[in-house]
């Protein structure tokens, strides 16, 4: 018997209608793992007006998607502090379903967003990964032309623990 064969990852720009299933994929994070610091999940509203910002900065937002599962992953480019010197140097935030990693959807999504990058726009691009739960999220940046540039021990606390957090970045060209 033949293995199952999965539908394409298709990568596109997010909408309104995505939203929802950006909340519910993050909401998992922030509920059971370190990989964010977020203590509570943004509402759908929260996530709307993050669209927008994102948007009028030009920069990308986007999600993956198959046709069996609908969203199963997002990422975008944000704000990396709000100090105006660092207007061309922008986090990366990156998440897949629960249950669909290793499957090849953020290596999709990190390749559609430095691909969507308008090098005028963005300078650099830092990845912020909590230590503790992102060794695949280091791998997967290394893999994409990302450095490590630093780490800061026990910076974030979460679920009654400290927390290292490992920066990486990547040059737009």
């Amino acid at each position: 018997m033949a293995a199952p064969t999965r539908t394409p990852v298709v990568v596109r720009s997010a909408t309104a209608d995505d939203l929802p299933f950006v909340a519910d994929i993050y909401r998992h994070y922030v509920d059971n793992t370190v990989a964010t610091f977020d203590f509570d999940a943004p509402t759908v509203a929260d996530w709307s007006a993050k669209l927008t910002t994102i948007a009028a900065a030009g920069r990308p937002f986007l999600v993956a998607e198959t046709v069996d599962d609908g969203v199963i992953g997002f990422a975008y480019l944000g704000e990396f502090r709000s100090k105006s010197a660092y207007a061309q140097t922008t986090e990366d935030t990156i998440y897949v379903r629960h249950g669909l990693s290793a499957r090849g959807v953020g290596s999709a999504l990190l390749s559609a967003v430095i691909a969507a990058t308008d090098p005028a726009n963005v300078r650099q691009i830092i990845a912020v990964i909590a230590a503790e739960s992102g060794d695949a999220s280091v791998a997967l940046h290394r893999r994409h032309g990302f450095d490590e540039v630093g780490r800061l021990a026990g910076v974030g606390r979460k679920f009654d623990r400290w927390v290292d957090v490992v920066y990486m970045q990547l040059e737009i060209s």
